[in-house]
């Protein structure tokens, strides 16, 4: 590993190619060493172990970096911004997705006017950070799905008795789901406790499973507090659960890592976005989007990334989208391609819309839109099946 070094492209908001270098200079001492540079007298930690300007660029009228961060509809003046490109050395990263983040963007976070917008691994980091397990490939054949868009379904809402929530993912899997998922709010309440959730709706699927011959997986809520990630991960596997979710936006990604690499685990994981959009959302600073809900959570062995789509209730546009799901399942390095997962705004009317859009190498996420059309789920999983099916021979 000697002096192998990961790239870290920032986009930086300054009046003058100086204060720029100036910005990313400090950006390079910042995100390392945290000492005054002038006082450092070791040649080591002055030439290797402090970030290296790579390169400084003027942004340029069409890059795919200006609208990072920036509201739909709002255009932004080039001339106000530059692209740096900054090498760490890998070693500073202690091989722990935690450093990792922490060298990416640890105190340069609270400093304005700073974006991350792309980031190039090294061999060393390829090795530690594996990606995905099973990938959109892996997912593919648990599921026994080869072809078509594939589709999630969650249990839901919060408040709902367990028994009832085990009676759903009876029906979601008789309907064809290829996942079932907990809600992301449903976590170890006293009206929802996770064991007796968990223990419920396992041996729900797979008694369905084995009855219809269907493929579902029923993915476990484990967020929580510390350990309590783990223990949880552990529980459910023995309680029949075939996959996990993780939000690492609550938990950190390195809880993330640690579940994607643990091989007594193996199982496939679902990443939720819930408090990830602070990092991500417009403002003077941050992470951009496709970073954040796609290739992170992808880097770190999330299986299938959720992220949320377009022209529902959130404010992502058409093209942050695509782009979040191409960093999701496109080529990097030698990482598995990951199942994009988009929700939100997923409905019968617009299925046509998406599945052009994303593609049928797309998990899609239907949640509100799965009981609009009335009370009997299982005929409503059926029903949108048949529509992906329909979808993926018309494609």
């Amino acid at each position: 590993m000697k002096d192998e070094r990961f790239i870290v492209t920032y986009r930086i908001e300054a009046s003058s190619y100086e204060e720029a270098k100036a910005i990313a200079w400090a950006v390079q001492v910042e995100q390392t060493i945290e000492f005054p540079y002038e006082f450092v007298t070791d040649p080591y930690i002055k030439g290797t172990i402090t970030g290296r300007l790579e390169s400084l660029e003027p942004m340029s009228s069409d890059s795919t970096y200006a609208n990072v961060g920036v509201m739909p509809n709002v255009t932004i003046n080039p001339s106000h911004y530059y692209v740096a490109r900054i090498s760490y050395l890998v070693d500073t990263t202690a091989l722990e997705a935690t450093q990792f983040l922490n060298v990416v963007f640890g105190n340069s976070s609270l400093q304005p006017h700073i974006w991350v917008v792309d980031i190039e691994l090294c061999p060393t980091l390829y090795d530690v950070f594996k990606g995905p397990r099973f990938g959109l490939q892996g997912l593919r054949q648990l599921l026994e799905t080869p072809t078509r868009p594939m589709i999630q379904a969650v249990v839901k809402p919060m408040g709902t008795p367990n028994e009832e929530l085990a009676r759903m993912c009876g029906a979601y899997t008789r309907g064809g789901a290829d996942v079932i998922k907990d809600d992301h709010g449903i976590s170890n309440q006293s009206f929802s406790q996770f064991k007796d959730r968990v223990q419920r709706c396992a041996a729900m699927v797979r008694d369905m499973n084995e009855a219809h011959g269907t493929h579902t997986l029923y993915a476990a809520n484990v967020s929580g507090d510390g350990t309590d990630v783990i223990e949880r991960a552990y529980f459910a596997k023995d309680a029949g659960a075939t996959a996990l979710m993780v939000a690492s936006g609550l938990v950190g990604f390195g809880w993330l890592h640690k579940l994607a690499n643990d091989e007594k685990l193996g199982l496939p994981i679902i990443h939720h976005p819930a408090y990830s959009g602070g990092f991500m959302s417009p403002g003077v600073s941050g992470i951009a989007d496709y970073l954040q809900l796609g290739l992170l959570p992808r880097i770190f062995g999330a299986d299938m990334p959720i992220f949320v789509s377009y022209g529902g209730r959130f404010t992502f546009t058409e093209d942050q989208c695509k782009r979040i799901s191409s960093y999701i399942k496109h080529p990097f390095g030698v990482m598995k391609a990951a199942c994009p997962a988009p929700g939100g705004g997923v409905t019968d009317a617009r299925l046509n819309e998406l599945v052009a859009l994303y593609g049928n190498d797309t998990m899609f996420l239907v949640g509100g839109d799965m009981f609009r059309r009335g009370p009997d789920i299982e005929a409503n999983m059926a029903y949108f099946v048949e529509r992906l099916n329909t979808l993926s021979t018309n494609n």
